[in-house]
């Protein structure tokens, strides 16, 4: 999202190309090791896939990183900056949808530890702590 914003006020002349790169190439790297850590944990989780979507995403950053497309160069940011704005929006996009997916997993396992019998004592004992520490106030 902070790459779009940038290269949105870059089109809009509200930056300079030197400040935009310098924004946008700091993060390469921290973008790639993030990348490579989260394949690495879901794959240890056993997370399928949500695995092999990440990995498609990591896969897509490595073809960038060798085809020399990783980072913007202040000199011919202004040829780039379609390309680089569908290459942010894609992967805003990637992780929007891994959000979205994750979010339901988590809401699915909430409701599904709460079906059962012991779930659900949990809970209400849970509930009736936080009740009564309510009126303590």
């Amino acid at each position: 999202m902070f790459a779009l914003i940038s290269l949105s006020d870059l089109e809009n002349d509200f930056i300079n190309p030197y400040d935009l790169t310098q924004r946008l190439n700091r993060f390469v790297a921290l973008e790639y090791a993030t990348q490579v850590v989260l394949v690495a944990v879901l794959l240890l989780g056993g997370k399928w896939f949500l695995a092999g979507l990440q990995a498609a995403m990591l896969v897509y950053l490595l073809h960038s990183w060798h085809v020399k497309q990783h980072t913007v160069d202040a000199t011919d940011v202004f040829r780039q900056l379609p390309v680089q704005k569908k290459r942010r929006l894609i992967m805003f996009g990637s992780f929007l949808l891994f959000f979205v997916i994750i979010t339901y997993r988590f809401i699915e396992s909430i409701i599904h530890g709460l079906l059962t019998e012991e779930g659900r004592a949990h809970a209400k004992k849970l509930f009736q702590d936080a009740a009564a520490s309510v009126h303590g106030y």
